[in-house]
C-alpha cells in the first residue's frame, strides 16, 4: 500500500503523543515487509510499527525502563532543519575537498529517526537502529551523520544501536512476562508469577538466561 506525502500529513503522521502518536512510516509501506513487526505495547496497548526485528528488540529493552513514558517510532525530522545541517556539512566537505553529500529528502519525504524516547524527567533520546554497525553503506553513514547532527543541535542525545547491543535473554524474558502485564489475563500460578515480574512487583535477573518459571515458582514457595 502506498500513500503520498500529502496523504501522510493529512493523516497526522509524526504527530501526537502516547497512544495518539502516528508513525510517519508504517510497516506495511516498507519494502522489506518480511523483516517488519507490529507490536502491542504492554503498558498502554498502543500498536507500534517496526521496520526490523532489531528495532523491536531495542524497543523492548527501552520500554522495560519505567522512566521511559513514551516512544515515538519512525519520527520525522523537519526538512528545513535537515537542509540547513546538510548545507553546513557540505560546506565543511568542500573545504576538505570531499564529495558533496546528497540530500536525504526526496519528493518532500522527510528523514526519519527510528525512535524518539521520552523520559519521565523530560529528557529525550533519539535512537537509530541498524543490524550491524560495522557493515553500513556509505549512504547510510551520511544519513546517520545528518541525523546525529540534527539531534545534537537540539540538545537531544543520539545513539546508534545494532544487534550487538541487544541482550536476547532480556528481550525474550520481557516478551514472556509482559504477555501477562494485564492482571485480567492471569489464570494460574505461572501466569501470576509472570504478571508480578512484568509489573516489577517481583524483581528477578532477566539478563543472564531465559527464565525457568516452573523452577522459579517452586523456589518461591
Amino acid at each position: 500500500m502506498t500513500i503520498t506525502e500529502k496523504g501522510k500529513k493529512r493523516e497526522g503522521r509524526g504527530k501526537g503523543d502516547g497512544v495518539e502518536y502516528k508513525p510517519y512510516i508504517k510497516a506495511r509501506e516498507f519494502n522489506s515487509i518480511g523483516t517488519c513487526s507490529n507490536f502491542i505495547d504492554w503498558k498502554n496497548g498502543k500498536q507500534y510499527e517496526f521496520l526490523s526485528q532489531t528495532e523491536l528488540f531495542v524497543f523492548c529493552m527501552l520500554r522495560w525502563d519505567d522512566d521511559v513514558i513514551d516512544i515515538k517510532e519512525q519520527y520525522p525530522l523537519e526538512n528545513e532543519k535537515v537542509e540547513k545541517i546538510l548545507k553546513k556539512l557540505n560546506d565543511m566537505a568542500k573545504e576538505r575537498g570531499e564529495a558533496k553529500i546528497k540530500s536525504p529528502i526526496k519528493g518532500g519525504a522527510p528523514l526519519t529517526t527510528d525512535m524518539l524516547v521520552i523520559y519521565r524527567d523530560g529528557r529525550k533520546k533519539a535512537v537509530s537502529v541498524k543490524y550491524d554497525k560495522t557493515n553500513i553503506s556509505n549512504r547510510d553513514v551520511e544519513k546517520l551523520w545528518i541525523e546525529r547532527e540534527y539531534w545534537i543541535s537540539q540538545g537531544v542525545e543520539w545513539k546508534l544501536y545494532d544487534q550487538s547491543d541487544v541482550n536476547r535473554n532480556l528481550v525474550n524474558n520481557i516478551m514472556l512476562v509482559t504477555e501477562f502485564y494485564d492482571e485480567s489475563r492471569v489464570f494460574d500460578r505461572i501466569s501470576r508469577l509472570k504478571h508480578l515480574i512484568a509489573t516489577k512487583k517481583l524483581v528477578v535477573n532477566m539478563e543472564d538466561q531465559i527464565l525457568d518459571f516452573s523452577k522459579l515458582s517452586s523456589d518461591l514457595e
